[in-house]
């Protein structure tokens, strides 16, 4: 069922700093009309700075002290800080989320989690990144997003971005975690959760095959992770693409462009 969402001609504007305004057309996609609701309710509440990668999240040693802290636990050592580290402290965050979710002033749960990915390699600073954080509430919902991807991703587009807690299967691979079906079942996600968050390409990008390493990899593991998703499949798309949700006829560089607002 298409929503009337009020949009003339399912057009609706993104300012940027310095009074830039640029017009967009909404997808048309079931996804897209979903997005564009969540978003209407959102337009006027202002945006998560965490989630929109506006923060310093580089002092990963200040930033977990003061997560244990604020979680009352118990630190562990993260000298060196090497991927095994990091793959403790993405564990640590996710055993602690559901609770520390539910208390106020908890910013510094989500400043460690993108900490790690940055620390990863995980951030692309080169999309411009819209998040309203814990600001969406009961927007948050499942929904099979990965039914929506695009064969590729088009430079000052907007697409919708994978949201899971948790990493993508080339993500768990890449990053050493177990060799164990449990924990990967559990840690590698397909795109099931729909969050009202967006970003803006910054370039044009076609997905690159998967490494010939993690596909071999992959085959003792897929078929069971299959069945516990319940998807029929993975490939490079999903991995590295994303769901459309609008367009424009802008062909400018917005590589330095900085979001203000968007205006539905």
């Amino acid at each position: 069922m298409v929503v009337d969402l009020g949009l003339k001609n399912k057009t609706f504007k993104i300012i940027f700093d310095n009074d830039i305004d640029i017009d967009y057309r909404l997808h048309d996609s079931e996804l897209a009309e979903k997005w564009a609701s969540k978003i209407k309710h959102l337009q006027n509440v202002p945006i998560d700075s965490v989630e929109s990668c506006m923060e310093d999240v580089s002092d990963i040693r200040e930033l977990y002290a003061e997560f244990c802290k604020f979680a009352n636990i118990e630190p562990i050592n993260i000298v060196p800080l090497d991927q095994g580290k990091l793959n403790q402290l993405h564990r640590i965050y996710e055993e602690h989320h559901d609770r520390l979710s539910q208390l106020k002033d908890n910013t510094i749960l989500y400043k460690l989690h993108h900490s790690v990915h940055f620390h990863e390699g995980g951030t692309n600073k080169k999309n411009i990144k819209v998040g309203w954080g814990t600001y969406e509430g009961i927007l948050t919902k499942q929904f099979k997003c990965y039914n929506f991807y695009e064969d590729s991703i088009i430079k000052n587009y907007i697409y919708l971005p994978w949201a899971e807690l948790g990493k993508t299967p080339v993500t768990y691979w890449k990053d050493k975690e177990p060799n164990d079906q449990t924990r990967f079942n559990q840690l590698a996600k397909p795109h099931t959760t729909f969050r009202a968050m967006f970003f803006i390409a910054t370039e044009d990008k076609v997905p690159s095959p998967l490494n010939t390493e993690f596909v071999e990899w992959f085959k003792l593991y897929k078929e069971e992770w299959f069945a516990y998703h319940g998807i029929p499949n993975w490939n490079n798309i999903l991995e590295q693409s994303a769901p459309l949700l609008a367009t424009t006829d802008y062909k400018g560089n917005m590589k330095d462009f900085k979001f203000n607002r968007i205006i539905l």
